[in-house]
């Protein structure tokens, strides 16, 4: 057998690996900002567990230069030691952070931005030490001789790129407690200006940095209570753009195809594999669900989290629904809490085992039951309700007729007799579903779909009840201008007094006046005796 260690020896890593772990590998430039973030993260949870920082002290400052073409993510973490700071720079796809549980884990993150400026900078220094270690990286140098190892013009090893390319220094400091990790992109080309674009820098890490709750989402404390009564705390940390904290960006008002909406409470669900242990765990808005959101609206679907960092875009969990509508009727977080749900490279999804079908599987079944009910239920049950609403407005429309003296057609008339008959068939069906829903909570019997049905009825019957008919009218066709027909002045007294019969009177205009004529005679009378 051959001696393996013979050929380890001699083991030779071309530099095109480190274009398949930077820009290969991350499409999108803004991952830049993830990346840097996880990664401190990860060394403020190290610092908070030794001692160095206490809970809450941690922070992450990102600086986008006035220049618009430089960039800096520093952390006041960990740091790294002088003597260690070559070889933990120079580390590629190695790295000690236990899979499943570090945000970032493979070694590679602070590489990231090397496809994206002139010269990639990192800075750090330990607590103890006087000064602080830099290396200095020449990325469009390394990215000149990427594509001369690609077209076959030349040869490099990484070993011989990264000693071509970089450069080690020291400076000293005052302040010998400080302890941080600095990344700086500099001369970022026009290519990538959404790294300097100040709002849209904010906007995505709004969503997908491990922030907490904006103050005005009043279902924050909720969804925290949820996660705490789950034995699952939400990790939160400190993130500012330019001096700005940042904040999950969610909101109560959304826009949907079918007008405004408004989430009035949040509802939860946790997913358990067949020992008890919790998988994930999901919290949604419960609002009318009268129309899918616009896609204008960044906070739209359902969105998948790990450690609190998102994973994908707004559509990771898409493939879950059976209908591609079903995941923007809501605004929600599934927390993925199994440590075998471990994300690939690109963190837009999870590498392939049996914990991440056991998640589909889950997610699959209670997205296709519970939400497809509730969204469908949601749309059939508002549907009712503009059934309702939609008599209030006909009629107005015949009262501003008659108002402006206008002559009031068969067709208006027809249509609102159709309307009320529509409106009394939806108000019969609202109370079965009313009855329903209220029958199986009093009893304990209810599931997700029950609740929120019943809070969509609620919420309905509360805004709009002054529009609910309690019994469809009698349609009062319209007279003839053209054949009048005058009663005598001995039939009726006047309008204080009561008739002197009813039924006479009706005989009487039956017999003088033609059917249409005599049944709105008849009403009129009625009306004004009231």
């Amino acid at each position: 057998m051959q001696n393996n260690s013979n050929l380890t020896a001699n083991l030779e890593i071309g530099l095109n690996i480190i274009e398949n772990i930077t820009t290969g590998m991350y499409r999108d430039s803004l991952v830049v900002f993830r990346e840097c973030i996880q990664n401190s993260c990860d060394q403020i949870d190290q610092a908070v567990e030794i001692g160095l920082l206490a809970p809450g002290e941690g922070q992450v400052e990102i600086w986008i230069g006035d220049d618009g073409h430089s960039v800096s993510v520093e952390d006041n973490a960990t740091g790294i030691n002088a003597s260690e700071f070559k070889r933990a720079m120079y580390s590629i796809g190695v790295s000690s952070k236990p899979r499943g549980k570090a945000k970032g884990f493979r070694g590679i993150g602070h590489w990231c931005g090397l496809g994206y400026c002139k010269t990639l900078v990192f800075t750090a220094k330990a607590k103890g030490e006087n000064v602080e270690s830099i290396m200095t990286c020449d990325a469009e140098k390394i990215r000149a001789m990427m594509d001369e190892y690609n077209t076959h013009t030349a040869y490099y090893t990484v070993a011989e790129a990264l000693e071509a390319t970089t450069a080690f220094s020291e400076n000293k400091v005052n302040g010998v407690d400080k302890h941080y990790f600095k990344v700086e992109m500099l001369g970022i080309s026009n290519l990538h200006s959404e790294l300097c674009h100040l709002q849209q820098v904010k906007e995505y890490l709004s969503f997908v940095a491990p922030v907490g709750y904006a103050n005005t989402f009043r279902f924050r404390n909720a969804i925290h209570k949820h996660a705490e009564d789950i034995s699952q705390p939400i990790q939160e940390y400190n993130v500012s753009v330019n001096g700005e904290r940042i904040f999950k960006k969610y909101t109560p008002s959304f826009t949907t195809s079918k007008g405004d909406d408004t989430i009035t409470s949040v509802d939860f669900k946790d997913f358990r594999d067949d020992n008890g242990n919790i998988v994930a765990w999901l919290w949604f808005g419960i609002s009318r669900f009268q129309g899918v959101i616009k896609k204008d609206n960044p906070m739209r679907g359902i969105r998948l989290r790990t450690q609190n960092i998102q994973i994908g875009d707004d559509n990771a969990l898409q493939k879950l629904f059976n209908e591609d509508r079903g995941q923007h009727y809501f605004v929600g977080e599934v927390f993925a809490i199994a440590e075998g749900l471990i994300p690939n490279s690109q963190r837009d999804y999870y590498n392939a085992n049996d914990t991440r079908s056991l998640f589909e599987h889950l997610l699959s079944d209670f997205f296709n039951d519970e939400l497809s009910r509730i969204y469908k239920a949601g749309s059939a049950i508002n549907s009712k309700y503009d059934k309702i609403q939609k008599v209030a407005k006909i009629e107005a429309e015949i009262s501003s007729v008659r108002s402006s003296g206008a002559e009031i057609t068969e067709e208006q008339l027809n249509k609102l007799e159709r309307a009320k008959k529509e409106a009394e068939t939806a108000t019969q069906e609202l109370d079965k579903i009313r009855q329903k829903t209220a029958s199986k909570i009093d009893n304990s019997e209810f599931g997700t779909y029950d609740v929120v049905v019943n809070e969509i009825i609620k919420r309905n019957d509360k805004e709009r009840t002054n529009t609910l008919p309690s019994k469809p009218k009698k349609v009062i066709k319209p007279v003839e201008q053209s054949q009048p027909t005058i009663l005598p002045t001995s039939i009726v007294k006047e309008k204080s007094d009561k008739l002197i019969s009813l039924s006479k009177v009706c005989k009487i205009i039956r017999k003088f006046a033609e059917s249409s004529i005599a049944d709105a005679m008849i009403a009129k009378i009625e009306e004004e005796l009231d």
